[in-house]
């Protein structure tokens, strides 16, 4: 009896151990693989075998590791527009054979829900109907794959470690509420962007729209694979591995195992750290550090949005903050986003003049999505595109005259080169903020209505910040403000300065609703919202944090509705 139980247990112990050959699911028919560098693809099996990976040309083997993992890396591929076949084959049986595969450029789109959102969910894009039409020309040059939500982290699912591959089981459309469905690889068309009419079941807008417009300027030579993995309402600490990753253990490691190959990653979040600038100024590159680590490319393109304008002065949060704090907040939490740009290669892109007071998910998609693929195409191709550098705040003075205090703030581009600066706001800032739906305004006006009382800080009028010596309180100063003799500075100027107040910083467009005054001539690009010292000059380093909350351990946030 010993003898069969022995022999029972060791049958039992051999059939768990066998792992049936298969290949990662974020791989599949219709995607694009990654040019000009070594390609990895990978699966599972039984360790010890051996499985034979052939695509194009190459023809390559690799052994299923301890852990039940094969990699195998294919040579540097050559651009292709031309479908091609991989197949992958176990030596102790199973094999997968995907189709109308192509080469070129692959995309990786994160963030909350201003990534997620497609061309339908909620206030809708402009120009949809036509946009959506559009997208049937571009099916033999861009793919793309969402990754869907419903992982059910801390129900169903343990997200505490990071996945091997995505969670298989997301339920297929239609979705729960609120949530995207997982779209496998899938050819560019008018029903697989959004004509089936559906809200939560297609593609990013924001990375449609980016690689789109990639597309198109490279003469749609290049195809474009785009992976949108994003999900709303969801702060920056879930999407780095370590203690609370909940969403990157479970949506951005899957495609880490390899690694797979990526030109670059999109990102369009931070809405749901407003409250937390000072955590989210070292959080965010330190995100963007662990991607570029885990994905084994260190000087991996990254590109950002900066977050739109919104009434975030109404009483938001948990708890809610005074409305003149939050305000701030959200302009500091502007400002941090900008801390990612003290790493190499990463470009930016702004909604401060696209935005939507009454709504946070703003229907402008195309202006925020051209203006960063402009620059990933400087950045990454070398267009040499002209006009796509955002002006900047790039160092000050401040001089006191009796009781005049006159901060003189230089503007400069974001690779170094002066600017000629305009107050004639270009049609994308003072066009409907509301698709033209219910009560609008223009977007470079000042916010007039929707709230008990509206507070300077709301529209981010210009401001001296000063120490009032006798109470030891920092106080800020209404400033006017001209373009400079130079053309190129911005003055700022406070009449009948109080007594016994030392000036200390200068700020433009700290607040919720940021209202655009000056803008590059030559470009039409805002000039981005600054709050720094006169001795600063960085656009990223404020002089401090109005009301940060650090969450620097989120371990306790495992599910999001």
């Amino acid at each position: 009896a010993t003898m069969v139980l022995l022999v029972l247990s060791l049958a039992l112990l051999e059939i768990v151990s066998v792992q049936a050959f298969n290949v990662s699911n974020v791989f599949g028919s219709n995607m694009v693989l990654q040019r000009g560098s070594s390609t990895v693809i990978w699966g599972f099996g039984n360790a010890g075998a051996t499985v034979t990976v052939k695509f194009s040309s190459a023809t390559v083997q690799a052994s299923v590791q301890a852990d039940g993992i094969w990699r195998a890396m294919l040579p540097p591929l050559q651009t292709s527009k031309q479908p091609q076949t991989l197949s992958c084959t176990s030596s102790d049986g199973g094999s997968k054979e995907f189709s109308n595969i192509l080469v070129g450029d692959v995309f990786l789109c994160g963030g909350q829900s201003n990534m997620q959102y497609t061309p339908h969910s909620m206030a809708g894009m402009n120009n949809a109907t036509a946009e959506i039409a559009a997208a049937d020309k571009y099916g033999d040059g861009i793919r793309f794959f969402t990754v869907g939500m419903d992982t059910d982290c801390g129900k169903a699912v343990d997200c505490t470690k990071p996945f091997k591959e995505l969670n298989p089981n997301i339920p297929p459309p239609p979705c729960r509420g609120g949530h995207s469905c997982r779209e496998p690889w899938t050819p560019a068309s008018a029903f697989a962007l959004g004509g089936n009419g559906t809200s939560w079941n297609t593609f990013s807008a924001i990375c449609w729209l980016f690689g789109r417009d990639v597309y198109d300027n490279l003469g749609g030579e290049v195809p474009v694979g785009l992976i949108s993995s994003n999900w709303g309402g969801t702060p920056v600490q879930v999407w780095t591995n370590g203690t609370g990753g909940v969403l990157y253990n479970s949506m951005i490691a899957p495609y880490t195992v390899g690694p797979m190959a990526l030109t670059g990653a999109l990102w369009y979040q931070g809405e749901s750290n407003v409250g937390q600038a000072g955590y989210y100024a070292v959080g965010f590159p330190q995100m963007i550090e662990v991607w570029r680590t885990s994905f084994k490319n260190p000087n991996m393109w990254f590109g950002f949005i900066q977050i739109a304008g919104f009434a975030y002065s109404h009483p938001y949060g948990n708890p809610p903050r005074p409305e003149t704090q939050h305000s701030l907040a959200a302009g500091d939490l502007r400002q941090a986003q900008l801390a990612a740009l003290a790493l190499n290669n990463v470009s930016m892109s702004t909604a401060i003049d696209t935005g939507d007071w009454s709504n946070i998910h703003p229907p402008d998609k195309q202006n925020p999505a051209r203006r960063l693929a402009n620059q990933a195409l400087n950045h990454i191709y070398n267009k040499g595109l002209s006009n796509v550098e955002f002006p900047f705040y790039a160092g000050s003075s401040m001089s006191t005259t009796g009781t005049t205090i006159t901060v003189t703030v230089n503007i400069e581009t974001g690779d170094g080169k002066k600017v000629k600066l305009t107050t004639n706001a270009p049609p994308a800032a003072t066009q409907s903020s509301t698709l033209g739906q219910g009560v609008s305004i223009p977007r470079n006006d000042c916010v007039t209505f929707g709230i008990k009382s509206t507070y300077p800080e709301d529209c981010g009028y210009p401001q001296i910040w000063a120490l009032n010596k006798t109470t030891n309180q920092t106080i800020s100063l209404n400033a006017s403000a001209v373009i400079g003799s130079d053309g190129s500075s911005i003055v700022l100027t406070v009449m009948n300065m109080p007594d016994n107040i030392t000036p200390l910083a200068s700020s433009y467009g700290r607040g919720s609703w940021p209202r655009t005054v000056f803008f590059d001539e030559e470009s039409s690009l805002p000039v981005i919202p600054w709050y720094s010292n006169f001795s600063n000059t960085k656009p990223w380093i404020p002089p401090f944090f109005e009301d940060d909350v650090i969450y620097s351990n989120l371990a306790t946030i495992t599910h999001f509705q």
